[in-house]
């Protein structure tokens, strides 16, 4: 029996599109890690094994970061949550409806 797509999605896309989030508030937005955890709802720690790609699937990120359309998409994200006008919770269900189905496709790939 195969595996139901919700845990896919929690163990694979969720980490992965966090640590999109964490990469383009921090490089694109220059936020400090610190302010990109706060905004996250995570440690700064965790922020840190997000750029060294150890909190994540290291290929489904590079898989999100290389595609224009969904990096547009996490990068509006990224400035409401950085503005305050997003809950980082709704962000991450909001992009996780939008990207898991095509990430899924080209991760299983």
């Amino acid at each position: 029996m195969g595996r139901p797509p919700c845990e896919y999605r929690v163990k694979y896309v969720l980490p992965a599109i966090r640590a999109a989030l964490a990469t383009v508030l921090e490089r694109d937005l220059g936020l400090s890690p610190y302010r990109v955890a706060k905004i996250l709802g995570v440690t700064p720690a965790a922020i840190c094994n997000y750029r060294s790609r150890r909190r994540s699937s290291a290929r489904l990120l590079e898989e999100i970061l290389s595609r224009e359309d969904v990096v547009s998409e996490v990068q509006s994200v990224a400035l409401k949550l950085a503005s305050g006008t997003l809950d980082p919770e709704e962000a991450m269900c909001s992009l996780c409806r939008k990207l898991a189905d095509s990430l899924a496709v080209s991760f299983s790939n």
